[in-house]
């Protein structure tokens, strides 16, 4: 009975290990790149690290006019920041969530994706994201699209 539990543990615990080793592998992918923040911590640039970073990215796309790096990137940015100003329609909402669907399209790093846009007040959207870098692993994020910009809110 005893040698039966033991190899039943073993199993799982050789199971778990892989799956952490499979989760590692996926957060890794996500990437490090310096936080948009520019802020600093124990005397070093603050990182912006795997769900983070890939929150970042999307955002920082959202935020760039589209061609605007066409030197560096072919399709890169976005015309989302047009939209500032439009009234809150539901016609306009669509156009938003047009734009975002063809940004996270261009996500390598996304499987899937979900997302909810709405107006929050004058001038303001929200947009509520469930990004899949795998099947398995979801990140929970939310931008806003107001006339600073994009913003991921922490």
């Amino acid at each position: 009975m005893a040698d039966t539990l033991s190899v039943v543990v073993v199993h799982h615990t050789e199971k778990i290990i892989k799956e952490l080793i499979k989760m590692d592998e996926v957060l890794y992918e996500l990437g490090v790149d310096i936080g948009s923040s520019l802020s600093f911590h124990d005397g070093d640039i603050q990182l912006a690290k795997y769900d983070e970073n890939l929150v970042q990215a999307i955002a920082n796309q959202l935020n760039t006019g589209l061609d605007e790096l066409e030197l560096f990137y072919e399709q890169y940015g976005s015309v989302i920041l047009g939209f500032l100003g439009w009234k809150g329609t539901d016609e306009t909402i669509s156009l938003i969530e047009a734009e975002l669907e063809t940004i996270l399209k261009s996500e390598s790093r996304l499987t899937d994706w979900e997302y909810n846009v709405e107006y929050i007040g004058k001038g303001k959207v929200k947009i509520d994201l469930v990004l899949y870098p795998n099947l398995t692993y979801s990140i929970d994020a939310t931008l806003t699209l107001s006339e600073e910009g994009v913003e991921v809110v922490e």
